[in-house]
This record gives structure tokens, sequence and C-alpha cells, in this order.
């Protein structure tokens, strides 16, 4: 009897909680300024003169094309929610790397970028203030990269020719599984700024590479330990019309 009475007093708090319950849509883009954290393997870098290799520059990446987002929040009280979604982004690093030539007798200069398109799942918490729009929330997040470009030239910039090469879906040189953890701050006008940490490595340091010449030398990720990716991001957050809006008992009632 008093198992019974517990499971009615938890569902009825259960149901109580949800009646009471904002649930709403936003949809936004972002502003992505990333950047990586690349690291060459120990026998890598002792490679002897006059090859021996070196990544001189990790500079950010800019993209704002093709990044979009639909978040569903549930807001418990005007303090405590939420949210989860769906959303597509175009996440990279650049790298300005000294690599040898094929033939170990001299390093040339090469400025990569890889990127890819992934499809993204949220989970986060938040706390603040929902009525005035302003609140932290931090959270998970897992990607699944569906599309990879890499594409290089022959110099530390970005002129003259470049050599590049895509794969869709099951591409050998990114994770395709890419989790990671986020904080951010959504502002009263709708600016919202997000920091993301990605918690594996962005490149496959299996993959061995294809080609020849400098794209084989390129395109061979086993000369890389460590490759961590990180973003800041900032985005204009539009509140779409509220599916349910706050629901008492007794509306709950009236709808049956």
């Amino acid at each position: 009897m008093k198992r019974k009475l517990l499971l009615l007093v938890m569902l009825f708090s259960a149901v109580t909680a949800f009646t009471q319950t904002n649930v709403y849509w936003t949809t936004g883009g972002e502003l992505i300024f990333s950047w990586g954290q690349l690291e060459y393997t120990d026998g890598y870098n002792a490679m002897p003169a006059p090859s021996t290799p070196s990544i001189s520059d990790m500079p950010v990446r800019f993209t704002c094309f093709f990044h979009v987002g639909q978040n569903i929040h549930l807001d418990f009280t005007n303090k405590f929610g939420m949210y989860s979604g769906i959303g597509i982004r175009n996440i990279g690093m650049i790298s300005d790397e000294v690599l040898p030539t094929p033939d170990n007798t001299a390093t040339w200069d090469a400025k990569v970028i890889r990127r890819s398109y992934t499809l993204g799942l949220p989970l986060a918490i938040k706390l603040g203030s929902f009525d005035d729009n302003f609140y932290l929330y931090g959270g998970a997040e897992i990607e699944w990269a569906f599309h990879m470009k890499e594409k290089y030239w022959d110099s530390h910039s970005r002129d003259g020719d470049n050599s590049k090469n895509t794969d869709w879906f099951a591409s050998d040189r990114i994770n395709p599984w890419l989790p990671s953890v986020f904080a951010g701050i959504q502002f009263p006008g709708g600016i919202n700024v997000k920091f993301k940490y990605y918690l594996t490595d962005f490149l496959n340091h299996d993959y061995k590479g294809q080609g020849t010449l400098n794209d084989l030398v390129v395109s061979d990720l086993t000369k890389y330990k460590s490759s961590q990716l990180m973003y800041v991001s900032l985005s204009y957050n539009i509140g779409n019309d509220k599916i349910m809006k706050t629901v008492t008992p007794s509306k709950v009632a009236m709808a049956y």
C-alpha cells in the first residue's frame, strides 16, 4: 500500500512539473572562430635536418556558412531549465607547417585547412532569468562528421593554386564521432556567446595517407599524436512560436 502511494505521489509530482513547464523552440546560426592544437609524434619531430618538420602557426579559422540549429527548450521555472535539439555546422582547423619533401632531402611550407560538416545533438542545463532571456548554460554534444575537405597550399599564404580532397559520410581522415563539452551565456538582446571544447582528436591518426609527392606528405595523419579542436561562437537566436505555453491543471482538465 505504501509503495503504491509513493508511486502515485511521484507520478503526480512529475505530471505537475510537466504541465507547468514552458516548452518552445529557437532557431539560430553561428559565427565560428575555431582553432586547433596539433602536435607531431616524437619520431616525426626527430627527423634529422634538412628535413626536420615543424608547426609554425595555428591561425584562427572563421566561418559563417553553413551553420543552422533548432533547439527545444524546457523551462521548469523562470530560473532553471534545459534544452536539446539538432544542428549542422562547419568546423575545422588551419595549420601552417614546415614539412619534409617526399625524398626527405629538404622541407617546404604548407598551409593546410581541414574541415568537416557535422550533425550535432546537444543537451544542456540553463540557469538564469528566462523572462529576461538572460542565462548561463552548459552541457555536452555529440556530432557526426558527414563531409570532410582537406585543402593545402605550397606556402604559408592562400595565394596561388591549391590541392584538395573531399569525402562524404565515411571519411577515414576525420574521426566520425566528435563528443564535446560547451558553456555559454545568452544575453537579453538575443546575442549568444559559446565556448566549445572537443574531447577527442579531430583527425584520425591511423590514416596513412593517399596520393603521391606532397599530397602523400600532407594526408599522412600518422605524423600527429594530438589534434584537439575548440571554438568560440557568436549567434543570434530567434524564438519561434511556443509550442506549449504554461499549462495549469485546470487547462488540462478543460482540454478533456
